[in-house]
């Protein structure tokens, strides 16, 4: 797919109408609209492409995606750096008027991304945090959240990792630039999730803003990532580009280790962060890693696939990523199912709800102190959150916006 920024964008939505007009006409009784919602009323669902915003249109006059996702869902903008009232000072006792109502080294340290500050105890550069918490306990839905304040603070490119097997990010399909492997047919289709409901093809043009190609990370870093929007990137099956980068890296080699398009397809996810990291282009670039145990395992091993290298080359990577400008944002269900070369690296923790948070640092590998000493978190409703360092925590913790899902179907994608 070309990079114009006339015709091929005008191709994206114009297909989305047609696929639509043909689904609205499309036979009841046809497998299109079998089981619960036909197609044609499940793409009314997804909400039009926005098309008017500075990065799309390249008008910096224009306003950013990240207002229009807030005024979408209703989300306060700059809520980062929200400040105690000199009427809620007196209310609460305990706070200043002026005061931030975040702790400052904690959600706005990770999130707002600068080289260097004036005060010492911000720490600069990219940026990282685990987020752990039970299955339904609001991690995606945070996730989003956290992408919207990378973009307005920082005009940042968030970079989802996409599953062939699932789509949290479906709420931000109309601003969403997705990145698929150039020369790799790739299918879509919408799945229900009660399932004696059939599902049915969808071409991923009808329902994102953009759909784009690319031949390798570098070339996806380089020429396919923009600033200040929301990427949805899927691996490259085939694994091109990776090998040669990795050769050219002296001081990042390990025994055994090769990628080659036998790799599970995971672990193009090595590659990616290795490309960030060596070849650039250095602006703020954030990844989001949901399900990180799927890449990272603590059971990782000396396989085939030279697993276990591979974590140590992530390891590795993730102190130069702060010198680069690449925060890694990683999501879990639990400290033990990452593996511990991984935890050690990583400066910030957020507990989520559902599930007790840590009261010693024997339970948080790479931590010497746990500031919490009683579970906050195990009795908390969904779209709380609670990040700590070693030695703060924010507490009563932090609630997060809901971005409901536009249809409750699953986007699986494959590669053929």
């Amino acid at each position: 797919m070309s990079e114009n920024h006339e015709s091929p964008r005008t191709t994206d939505i114009d297909r989305r109408e047609q696929a639509r007009e043909r689904a609205a006409q499309a036979p009841s009784d046809s497998p299109a609209s079998a089981g619960g919602l036909s197609k044609a009323e499940v793409l009314d669902a997804i909400p039009d492409p926005h098309t008017s915003s500075r990065q799309y249109t390249d008008d910096q006059r224009r306003h950013d995606d990240y207002e229009d996702i807030c005024r979408e869902f209703g989300v306060k903008q700059r809520a980062l750096w929200d400040v105690y009232t000199e009427s809620e000072a007196r209310q609460y006792g305990h706070v200043e008027a002026g005061e931030l109502k975040l702790e400052k080294y904690l959600v706005p340290n990770y999130t707002h991304h600068a080289w260097e500050y004036d005060d010492t105890k911000m720490l600069a550069g990219g940026t990282d945090f685990l987020a752990v918490g039970p299955p339904g306990s609001g991690k995606s839905t945070m996730a989003l959240n956290h992408t919207v304040r990378l973009l307005e603070e920082n005009d940042e490119k968030v970079v989802w990792r996409a599953s062939t097997a699932r789509s949290e990010w479906l709420p931000f399909a109309p601003w969403a630039r997705v990145c698929l492997p150039e020369g790799v047919d790739v299918s879509a289709r919408f799945v229900p999730k009660v399932p004696t409901q059939e599902g049915f093809d969808v071409d991923l043009e009808e329902i994102v803003r953009e759909v784009v190609r690319y031949r390798s990370p570098t070339h996806l870093n380089q020429e396919r990532l923009k600033e200040g929007q929301f990427h949805v990137v899927y691996p490259d099956p085939k694994m091109r580009g990776i090998q040669s980068i990795y050769e050219d890296t002296q001081e990042k080699q390990y025994d055994g280790l090769e990628f080659s398009a036998e790799d599970p397809l995971n672990h193009w996810w090595f590659g990616y962060i290795l490309a960030q990291v060596e070849r650039g282009p250095y602006h703020w670039t954030s990844l989001m890693f949901d399900e990180i145990g799927d890449i990272a395992p603590e059971a990782a091993r000396n396989d085939e696939y030279a697993h276990y290298q591979k974590v140590e080359l992530f390891k590795d990577c993730m102190v130069d990523a702060r010198k680069t400008g690449l925060s890694i944002f990683m999501f879990g269900h639990t400290e033990s199912d990452i593996h511990s070369m991984i935890r050690r690296k990583i400066r910030w923790r957020v507990a989520m709800s559902g599930k007790a948070n840590p009261t010693k640092s024997s339970q948080v590998v790479g931590f010497n102190n746990v500031p919490m000493n009683e579970n906050l978190a195990s009795n908390q409703e969904v779209g709380w959150m609670m990040p700590y360092n070693e030695s703060r925590f924010d507490y009563p913790g932090v609630r997060f916006a809901n971005f409901p899902d536009p249809v409750d179907m699953t986007l699986k994608v494959s590669f053929e």
